[in-house]
């Protein structure tokens, strides 16, 4: 006779249970990533505004303009950078579950 052995109970639910904490703690540098993004964004957002309000003449106005144009440029740059950034976690978060599927 052939004696058949049932795995434990812990064996099967480890893999979903890796799984789920791989998951979460993914979550959360994706979070804390996207709210990182979202303050620098406010904050840029802010101190155009400042800028903006003290504009009281034409000397100030084209100076305003002119610094606009350069944030304008940074700001190119900082989204690109932000979504390479994205990107990269994205592909870590995809590299780590290829692991786990691996293994499990």
């Amino acid at each position: 006779m052939t004696k058949l052995t049932v795995p434990s109970l812990e064996a099967v639910v480890a893999p979903v249970v890796s799984a789920n904490k791989l998951a979460v703690a993914n979550l959360e540098k994706l979070t804390a990533f996207q709210f990182g993004v979202l303050r620098s964004y406010a904050d840029l957002s802010v101190a155009r505004l400042k800028a903006a309000t003290d504009v009281t003449d034409v000397d100030s106005l084209k100076a305003f303009g002119e610094s606009s144009v350069e944030v304008a440029k940074e700001l190119g740059a900082k989204v690109q950078a932000d979504a390479k950034a994205l990107a990269d976690l994205l592909a870590g978060f995809k590299a780590e579950f290829d692991k786990l599927a691996k293994v499990a």
